[in-house]
């Protein structure tokens, strides 16, 4: 949908008409077209913005021309709703651009090529190359864009965008799919606009991509502006996906682009640019923002970005982390970017911390990078080790079982932690494949433990990207049955943030592996999002007492009294409870007479190797 609206000669009561139509149009995609002179008010386009429009065209200028402004903001609008609007040949004769194709898909293909199109490439024999014949003419480079639109559609997006040449003109190619049909519209862009600066669009959000954010950043720098950088990533956007499907996952991505851009114009009026660098991750520059700013700057953007977020009347709540990086002269783009996205890695980790300001140098940055690079090769030589940390009875001692911790046995830096390890993995693109083999060993190991620890239970922590795999309890199952584990004696482990936004999927997963006999366990509890309805809702077994909680209870009574009623509502609940961070003596004797189930802590035993578990299990036998 495309608003015009002519402010000129009454600019109070078209500045009102375009906050009212912008108050109910920030997530429908609307365009909201501004005609104004600015001969006659130099403040009148930045009233329009501050209202609400979306585009303008100044008749000041002798060059204003209406009918491109408005392909533009169709454009705006299309990209913006994913060209869910056109479902017909009729309707898509209807837009301003009518060099149009469209195929049927599956075995059988029809082909529908509008007659400006076919004058318009008049030397293409369509009736030989219905599907091909442009494709045919497009450079490799421009072939290999086609690809890679095409891949997008088969994955589930609505719509596409390729940018190429056509009879020496730059164009826009957009595709969408709708009802087993893939439609095509060229639009030319205007003659001063080149192909190669739309590669610098992200086509999905309309945003800037990496490489137009690098160029912007590296050119502030050479010209001495201080900058500070925001890279912003949703962090169960894989289960948001998982639960309402890769359209509506596109779409969120759009508003939270559309969002992103509006609130950054609105609380900054410094130099600023928005991007979307891959996936769920934003990246957000300003020159020239004052140190004592930042955080206020970032925390209302939070809330009036993610707050209030819905999808056909439903809430979504994505779960926003934020990672900031100040550069000076001296500072690369590459190493700048660097920083933010490790800090927003930190912030995404902490689930108490939602806005994390780097702290690291360029070494690290660098140690980083070589990590990422080092990674899979790492897991292809058997560098990625388990260790067990013993889980026992709180009243007696007794070992009850295991949790499973994955190590990087790193040949020139030694052992390094999981935080470093998912870290890495999650940057470097590998976590499915990783997590994959961390459970697929610890299983093996835990299998072929001796007749005698056969009573012994495993736990596996599971990551938001597992849980949000369709398939994940088949494969989970089949992993156990491969390895020759019981599932009796199986306990997935999973925080609780990771389950927020998409509750009634992972009900069902985990629903369907209890039923196979797997134990549900939610760890790191009492970290930010603890729930009494949602406990109520999902199949579980056991509560985790985070660390840190236990770790104050032989402190003030106050800190004990947190603990004592989490221990009460699991109790209510018909729920254990294993207590982690357990150091000391006195803290396991309040876990006794609070009744606490299960504990775990180097009080007994940190983390150890597999055969380093095995003797102490047969000792405590």
């Amino acid at each position: 949908m495309i608003a015009v609206i002519d402010v000129r000669g009454a600019e109070n009561d078209g500045l009102t008409a375009i906050a009212e139509l912008a108050s109910t149009a920030t997530e429908g995609g609307v365009a909201i077209l501004v005609l104004v002179d600015s001969s006659q008010n130099v403040q009148i386009l930045e009233q329009c913005f501050e209202s609400g429009a979306t585009h303008y065209l100044d008749f000041a200028d002798s060059g204003a021309n209406l009918a491109q402004a408005i392909k533009y903001a169709y454009r705006y609008a299309e990209n913006f709703r994913g060209g869910a609007e056109r479902t017909s040949h009729e309707h898509s004769m209807l837009t301003f651009a009518d060099l149009q194709w469209s195929m049927t898909l599956g075995p059988v293909r029809e082909y529908w090529i509008s007659e400006s199109l076919r004058m318009a490439a008049s030397e293409i024999d369509f009736g030989r190359y219905p599907a091909t014949g442009i494709y045919r003419n497009l450079s490799s480079e421009e072939r290999k864009r086609v690809r890679g639109a095409m891949g997008r559609l088969r994955d589930g997006a609505r719509q596409a965008a390729v940018p190429h040449r056509f009879k020496g003109r730059a164009v826009i190619h957009h595709l969408h799919e709708a009802e087993g049909r893939i439609f095509g519209r060229i639009e030319y862009l205007a003659d001063n606009e080149e192909v190669d600066d739309w590669r610098g669009r992200d086509l999905l959000s309309g945003l800037r991509n990496t490489a137009a954010a690098r160029t912007w950043v590296r050119e502030k720098l050479e010209a001495g502006k201080p900058l500070t950088l925001i890279a912003i990533g949703l962090k169960n956007f894989r289960m948001i996906n998982a639960a309402f499907g890769r359209n509506v996952g596109d779409q969120l991505l759009r508003i939270v682009g559309h969002r992103l851009m509006d609130q950054t114009q609105r609380l900054y009026a410094g130099s600023q640019i928005v991007a979307r660098l891959d996936g769920q991750n934003f990246l957000i520059a300003l020159a020239d923002i004052h140190s004592s700013e930042i955080s206020a700057f970032a925390n209302d953007l939070f809330d009036s970005v993610f707050s209030d977020l819905q999808w056909e009347g439903r809430p979504i709540h994505l779960v926003a982390r934020a990672g900031v990086a100040i550069g000076h002269k001296d500072s690369s783009e590459k190493t700048l970017i660097r920083k933010a996205v490790l800090a927003l890695a930190e912030a995404t980790a902490a689930d108490a911390l939602p806005i994390k300001f780097s702290s690291v140098s360029e070494a690290d940055v660098h140690f980083e990078e070589l990590l990422e690079i080092q990674l899979a090769g790492a897991m292809g030589r058997g560098e990625i080790v388990i260790a067990f940390q013993p889980q026992l009875r709180v009243a007696t001692g007794q070992l009850t079982g295991a949790e499973a911790l994955a190590r990087w046995e790193h040949p020139e830096y030694g052992l390094l932690g999981a935080s470093t390890l998912f870290s890495v993995a999650e940057r470097a693109g590998v976590m499915e494949s990783l997590s994959t083999q961390i459970h697929k060993q610890a299983l093996t190991l835990a299998a072929n433990w001796p007749e005698s620890l056969g009573f012994l239970s495993l736990s596996l922590n599971v990551t938001a990207g597992d849980l949000a795999a369709a398939s994940f309890d088949v494969d989970i199952l089949a992993q156990v049955e491969a390895a020759g584990f019981e599932a009796e004696r199986l306990t997935i482990e999973i925080t609780e943030s990771e389950l927020i936004g998409n509750l009634s999927a992972s009900a069902d997963t985990l629903q369907r592996l209890r039923s196979a006999g797997v134990r549900i366990a939610i760890d790191d509890f009492g970290t930010g999002y603890s729930s009494l309805s949602y406990l109520k809702q999902l199949p579980v077994d056991y509560l985790k007492i985070d660390s840190g909680l236990t770790s104050d209870i032989s402190g003030s009574p106050k800190d004990q009294v947190v603990v004592r009623s989490i221990i009460d509502m699991a109790h209510s609940l018909n729920l254990g409870v294993i207590a982690e961070g357990v150091e000391t003596e006195s803290q396991l004797d309040i876990l006794i007479e609070q009744e606490c189930e299960y504990f775990q802590g180097f009080l007994r035993s940190g983390p150890l190797s597999p055969d380093e578990f095995e003797a102490f299990a047969l000792r405590s036998n």
